[in-house]
C-alpha cells in the first residue's frame, strides 16, 4: 500500500446514514468524483481554468445574441 491509499473501511458505519445525504447521492455520479481525484493538483487547476474559459466565452456568445 502506497502512502497516498486509503486503506478499506472495515464495519458498519459509526453512525446511522442520513436519509437527506443518502437520497442526495443517489444524484451524483460518483465515476467522475473519483476521475478527478485521480488527477494532480496542477491537473483539477488546468481543467477549472479551461471551465471557467468555456464559462466566459458562452457568456460572451450570450450577450452577442441578445444584442448587448
Amino acid at each position: 500500500m502506497g502512502s497516498t491509499d486509503i486503506p478499506p473501511v472495515d464495519g458498519p458505519p459509526p453512525f446511522e446514514p442520513d436519509p437527506v445525504i443518502e437520497a442526495y447521492k443517489q444524484g451524483v455520479d460518483r465515476s467522475l468524483v473519483r476521475e478527478n481525484l485521480r488527477r494532480t493538483p496542477e491537473q483539477r487547476l488546468q481543467a477549472l481554468a479551461a471551465l471557467q474559459r468555456f464559462a466566459e466565452e458562452l457568456r460572451r456568445a450570450g450577450r452577442q445574441a441578445v444584442g448587448r
